[in-house]
């Protein structure tokens, strides 16, 4: 709902007055003397636009996307030179072969070792 600015023509008071657009054309008493002789002066009106589709949300949107963006390529350039070292359970070994044997031993998955150990096949 906006804000109406009213002036009072017999005692020169001004006030604001929060109404509903159905009811700014209705003609308000003064609240100083309760004159009826007034004038809507200025329309103050603050318009929230609510959903999807506003530029105010949008713009909102890809603010976070880009802080977000730039904090992941400060992670992924700290960690860039880490390597996967063979282990299992923190145990580590000299091959992925044998990681994936001693989880087999130790009864844990062991195809989750599949694609390093084809890899490591493929660079011998």
């Amino acid at each position: 709902m906006p804000f109406y600015a009213y002036k009072c023509n017999a005692c020169e008071n001004e006030w604001e007055k929060l109404l509903s657009v159905s009811e700014c054309g209705v003609r308000q008493c003064c609240p100083a003397c309760s004159s009826d002789e007034t004038r809507k002066v200025v329309t103050k009106c603050q318009v929230i636009f609510k959903g999807d589709g506003w530029v105010d949300k949008n713009g909102r949107i890809k603010t976070q996307m880009n802080r977000k963006n730039r904090i992941l390529g400060e992670k992924q350039k700290k960690y860039k030179g880490a390597k996967l070292v063979p282990n299992v359970g923190g145990e580590q070994v000299d091959s992925w072969s044998d990681a994936q044997k001693l989880a087999e031993s130790k009864g844990k998955k062991a195809e989750t070792y599949t694609k390093q150990v084809r890899k490591e096949q493929a660079t011998r």
